[in-house]
């Protein structure tokens, strides 16, 4: 087992290339549906989540599909479990209330977490669910600041719930234009949706040449993305689809920026 942990860090290792001849803060951003720790196996497995964000050494985390204190979590904090194990800082917005507990998307980060807030994502569409944003203000080294928002839109086949979702995001962006921002998630979208097209008009898709994350055996749909705003402040140094097929339903994906 730690051989096979040990070899999938060195492949991430190689895949990203030195930072030291760049000018800049580098941050490795990492978007995760995590199945509320359910893996392929029917299983909870909390650390199987946690092994694959320790691996990745990634800075900035946002999570989908977290549990909170559920009965099918057996009442377990799974973000408190996540940061006692990795050490990172937390957030969790709450998307909505389930199974006696909480339900929604979560935010780790290695940099301090200076305010919080959830916008709600409302969905009217039959066998819809109520949706958020957990949003994050942290402090990077040097003391600038970013602004980091983790999302999981809505799933049905029809977009308008979730192009109503990305068109209330974009306002939330409009109203807080001076700092820079990183939006990751589950979009529910393939790349070539209006919901998509809508975010690439005003962010850079760190995650543009990556491949198909879902389902985690054998991907076929790309759902899961890296978004950067303001375009001209980054630079994506790489990006990658990290070939975990047990831990989620979901495979993640790693992006190292560059914030010039």
């Amino acid at each position: 087992m730690y051989r096979i942990v040990f070899l999938f860090v060195l492949t991430l290792a190689a895949s990203f290339p030195a930072s030291a001849q760049v000018q800049g803060q580098v941050i490795k951003v990492l978007s995760y549906n995590i199945h509320h720790g359910e893996n392929t196996q029917g299983k909870l497995d909390i650390q199987g989540i946690a092994n694959v964000i320790l691996a990745t050494n990634a800075d900035l985390v946002a999570l989908q599909e977290v549990d909170s204190s559920t009965s099918r979590v057996n009442k377990t904090d799974q973000l408190k479990e996540l940061a006692a194990i990795t050490g990172m800082y937390i957030y969790f917005g709450k998307a909505m209330e389930f199974d006696g507990g909480s339900f929604g998307n979560g935010v780790l980060s290695r940099f301090p977490i200076e305010k919080s807030q959830s916008i709600a994502l409302h969905a009217k569409g039959e066998g819809s669910e109520p949706r958020n944003a957990a949003v994050v203000t942290v402090k990077l080294p040097g003391d600038s600041l970013l602004r980091f928002i983790s999302t999981h839109l809505d799933h049905l086949d029809d977009p308008a719930d979730r192009l109503s979702q990305v068109n209330l995001l974009m306002q939330h962006v409009q109203a807080h234009p001076a700092l820079p921002l990183i939006v990751a998630g589950d979009m529910n979208a393939q790349p070539a949706s209006k919901e998509i097209s809508i975010f690439k008009q005003t962010f850079a898709d760190a995650t543009e040449k990556l491949g198909p994350t879902w389902p985690s055996d054998k991907p076929t749909q790309k759902l899961d993305y890296i978004f950067l705003y303001n375009k001209t402040q980054w630079h994506v140094m790489s990006a990658l689809v990290v070939e975990e097929t047990v831990a989620s339903d979901h495979r993640p994906v790693i992006a190292e920026v560059l914030l010039k």
